[in-house]
């Protein structure tokens, strides 16, 4: 009688247990089946990783510069005597309006016209590059000259090259410091030479440069 009892408690909580196999695996399942459909970053308002990375490869400091290139002057690389930086005409231009100068360092009608430039600068924003072709004139004379005057924009020795391209494009004129010859670039990608043997005060260069 005893040993029939336990048999049948046993059978009992059997089929407790099977009848409880449901809610057991459905009590499983939903949380298998939260961790693929819970919800995603954008329901969640939360950003997702993939987001983030996006974020950082479009982020403004890998933005490269703007280079002009549209003119075969904009690609002259011309180095600063005093810093012995690389720039190139058309890397300048791009930023903001920028006025080349030719020069020497004996031209007395030269050194004129770039303190006028110097007074320029305080009353717009624009780069100036003074470019030496006297061909007898040394770096280190260019730079120690420019210092002594107070000029603080890049001063450049013209190579070959460079002389070259500026007389093709303008004339042996622009070769000539006496004639004060100044060329503006501007960031819409035009250049021009401006009027020869005329000394410009500081108010029309800046006039002129913001213009541009």
């Amino acid at each position: 009688m005893i040993r029939r009892i336990v048999l049948i408690s046993v059978a009992a909580v059997l089929v407790a247990c099977q009848g409880g196999g449901g809610p057991t695996t459905a009590a499983v399942t939903p949380s298998v089946a939260g961790g693929t459909s819970s919800p995603s970053a954008a329901d969640t308002g939360s950003p997702s990783a993939s987001a983030s990375v996006t974020g950082r490869t479009a982020s403004p400091s890998a933005t490269v510069p703007a280079v002009l290139t549209g003119d075969p002057l904009h690609g002259i690389a011309l180095v600063d005597v005093r810093s012995g930086t690389t720039v190139t005409l058309g890397a300048l231009a791009a930023e903001k309006p920028l006025l080349v100068e030719t020069m020497a360092i004996w031209c007395t009608n030269c050194r004129g016209q770039m303190h006028e430039v110097r007074a320029a600068h305080e009353l717009a924003d624009f780069h100036s590059v003074s470019i030496d072709v006297e061909a007898y004139e040394v770096p280190a004379d260019l730079a120690a000259y420019a210092d002594q005057q107070g000029w603080d924009w890049p001063f450049v020795k013209a190579d070959a090259a460079t002389a070259t391209a500026l007389r093709d494009r303008f004339g042996t004129e622009v070769l000539f410091p006496p004639g004060m010859p100044k060329i503006l670039f501007r960031p819409d990608g035009s250049v021009e030479l401006l009027p020869l043997g005329v000394e410009m005060p500081a108010a029309d260069i800046a006039a002129l440069v913001g213009d541009g």
